[in-house]
């Protein structure tokens, strides 16, 4: 049964595969042999995969804290997209000698792992790249064809419990006492008493379907040499079945904002996104808030996280700044005023 427990994978060791257990499984498994390169994770074990023969792949070791019904579920949708919308560039699950699509692999701390093999995409991620003019439009764009593409996939395991779940966000009130800044704290409060009051009530009356739920802008890479051309989006381990509005505001909370006009990117976004997937009134007259709801649960979730390991500090909180100050600059915005200007975006003027 799976597991109701959103933080039963957070507080769950990363895996501790060594490389030489690594290229052992890569061997026996996939028939690879090459070097490899640790990428960092919040939950599982990644290695990049550079082959003899020039091929990359990612070698993804789940966290044994993670129901294989969930991972199965996050693999079983990228073989869905692979076949609705082969052109979606999103990476490829490869098969081991058998024509198994995962592996199960106990590591030498007695551990179980889901193993899985997946092509490597190349581009920069947007985080690391220029921003040039228009960007916001192509991820809008992109990101509601993503969602065409998983529109009809179903899987029993799409309801499981996800700590970055925004439909959960109530339940993280356990963590606010983690913010050591007073002011902080407090306006966290707001923002969760603001979701509970407003937003939960009308999330049933929204669409739903499954979603990427983490389009920050390290999970998209552009063309290394042409940064406003889209290259692809990775990162599928917060796959989940949510509303459909809440893919949109998750994007947005992670867009730059200008000091002159903070919601220009997003409006843009927004322009892009329903000129392919129209939104809903009743979609769009919560976007706001769900949006400042993303951030407020990027505070708490990356202050709880320090608490348990601050000598990961500057990774895990690589994302807070940006959060803090779109709960600071944009929070006081008058709602009904962004409200009109997101429904104006909606509606192609």
């Amino acid at each position: 049964m799976i597991t109701d427990d959103p933080f039963k994978v957070m507080m769950t060791p990363v895996p501790a595969v060594t490389k030489v257990e690594a290229r052992q499984l890569l061997t026996a498994q996939y028939c690879l042999s090459g070097d490899l390169e640790v990428l960092r994770s919040e939950r599982d074990q990644n290695f990049v995969v550079s082959t003899d023969s020039g091929r990359r792949y990612v070698l993804k070791i789940t966290n044994s804290g993670e129901d294989p019904a969930v991972t199965a579920f996050q693999t079983e949708a990228l073989l869905h997209i692979a076949e609705v919308s082969p052109d979606l560039p999103v990476p490829r699950v490869v098969p081991n000698n058998d024509g198994d699509k995962s592996i199960e692999f106990i590591a030498d701390d007695g551990r179980s792992h889901v193993v899985r093999l997946l092509t490597w995409l190349g581009g920069t991620p947007l985080l690391y790249a220029d921003r040039v003019p228009g960007y916001a439009s192509m991820l809008g764009t992109c990101l509601a064809e993503l969602g065409h593409a998983l529109r009809d996939f179903e899987h029993p395991a799409s309801g499981y419990a996800l700590l970055w779940d925004l439909k959960r966000a109530a339940s993280l009130r356990k963590l606010v006492h983690c913010v050591d800044d007073a002011d902080l704290r407090a306006l966290c409060q707001r923002r969760l008493d603001r979701f509970e009051s407003y937003v939960l009530p009308r999330l049933d009356g929204v669409r739903w379907q499954v979603i990427h739920n983490d389009l920050n802008l390290g999970n998209v890479l552009v063309d290394s040499k042409m940064p406003g051309v889209f290259a692809g989006f990775i990162d599928f381990g917060d796959l989940v079945r949510s509303p459909l509005i809440i893919d949109v505001a998750v994007a947005c909370a992670y867009l730059p904002h200008d000091s002159n006009d903070p919601f220009s990117d997003v409006v843009e976004f927004v322009a892009a996104y329903s000129a392919v997937e129209p939104l809903e009134p009743e979609e769009v007259d919560i976007l706001f808030d769900l949006l400042l709801t993303r951030s407020t649960m990027t505070i708490l979730i990356t202050h709880w996280r320090v608490s348990r390991h601050p000598e990961n500090r500057d990774y895990i909180l690589r994302s807070e700044p940006t959060a803090q100050r779109m709960l600071e600059k944009m929070g006081n915005e008058d709602h009904a005023a962004v409200r009109a200007r997101l429904q104006a975006a909606n509606n192609g003027h």
